[in-house]
């Protein structure tokens, strides 16, 4: 009969009584890091950190971990402006949806409207901040003002499928009760074979 003994290696401690210990948690950190890139989302400044103090120290100044100018030619490629799924679908960027969004957020010349849609300031918008907010409200103005076309469209199509409402329509409708009827649809095409002036007359016999 075979035993298996598993040995739980114990957390080293230099007494802080922490977990991770202030000390050789650090000292692990510093172990497993990676050195990495780092951008000033406002500036060409690119920066290598290459320890975990490097990482914090330009972390805390903003500096984000996606290249803005990546960033920058999305949102031109969708047009100056586009949702999330286009930096996800990137193979430029290597980074979660919380990431980008903060990377989003640290750019000064990329705005966010309320419909969740990022846009990019131009030429027309680069000249002061406000601009960028006027761009977005304008943006926000389209969106509403296709919705409501939409809604147009639609009330039109419903009209038209309800049939033509011509004065035949008025004065069949006003003797029926019942309606719609076969009595009723029947009236109406034989006042319009004689014209809504002629149905309906009776007849005045000569003596």
């Amino acid at each position: 009969m075979k035993i298996k003994i598993t040995i739980k290696e114990e957390k080293k401690n230099c007494g802080c009584g922490q977990d991770p210990c202030v000390t050789y948690g650090v000292q692990n950190e510093e172990k497993n890091f990676k050195s990495h890139k780092m951008y000033d989302p406002n500036s060409d400044d690119v920066i290598d950190a290459e320890s975990k103090e490097d990482h914090d120290e330009y972390a805390e100044k903003g500096y984000i971990h996606i290249d803005p100018e990546v960033i920058r030619d999305i949102l031109k490629d969708e047009g100056g402006a586009a949702g999330m799924d286009p930096f996800l679908d990137s193979d430029d960027i290597d980074a979660d949806e919380e990431e980008i969004r903060d990377a989003l957020d640290a750019m000064e010349d990329v705005g966010e409207h309320e419909f969740g849609d990022y846009i990019l300031q131009d030429d027309e918008t680069s000249e002061t901040e406000d601009k960028i907010i006027i761009k977005i409200i304008q943006e926000e103005i389209k969106f509403v003002l296709e919705k409501r076309k939409k809604r147009k469209k639609k009330k039109k199509k419903k009209k038209k499928s309800s049939g033509k409402k011509d004065a035949c329509y008025h004065k069949v409708r006003s003797r029926y009760k019942v309606w719609p009827s076969a009595y009723a649809s029947g009236a109406l095409v034989r006042c319009r074979k004689v014209g809504a002036k002629n149905w309906g007359n009776k007849s005045k016999k000569k003596k």
